[in-house]
């Protein structure tokens, strides 16, 4: 009985390709290309799977939790929002961006809550008036937030 290494080589070979870090990187790039590509012609579904993927591939990639913070801060998600921000300022505790955007779906929250427990107040004038004050100075914040 003859012993064939030719199976096991190409087996080696194989194993050798799919771990590469140069083919790896290739891929992360052109879905992060992709990504963007969807993100920017509104497609959040298709943007988001791409992410996904990029992370599952690089998840240090700080940019890309930044990017995945803005999808779903524009999707109405903002406590996905807030885990996205969070992960890409851990990553890069500088980042402005991630904190400003950060603070703008705290803000929208924020106002979310005391616009509810205004409608809520019922005959309670003190709330309603102090509610009612914060949510003029919540609405001027984020007037200065829009270009």
């Amino acid at each position: 009985m003859t012993f064939s290494f030719r199976p096991l080589l190409g087996l080696l070979a194989l194993a050798g390709c799919a771990t590469s870090p140069i083919t790896g990187q290739g891929d992360v790039y052109s879905m992060q290309r992709e990504a963007d590509a969807a993100y920017r012609s509104g497609d959040d579904s298709q943007g988001e799977r791409l992410l996904q993927g990029v992370l599952r591939l690089a998840p240090n990639d700080a940019e890309s939790w930044f990017r995945l913070g803005n999808l779903y801060a524009r999707s109405d998600r903002p406590e996905q929002a807030l885990d996205a921000y969070q992960r890409c300022l851990m990553l890069q505790p500088g980042d402005s961006r991630a904190w400003h955007n950060l603070g703008v779906v705290r803000l929208r929250q924020t106002s979310a809550a005391l616009a509810q427990a205004h409608a809520l107040a019922g005959d309670d004038e003190a709330l309603r008036g102090k509610t009612a004050r914060m949510l003029e100075l919540l609405q001027q914040a984020q007037k200065a937030d829009k270009p």
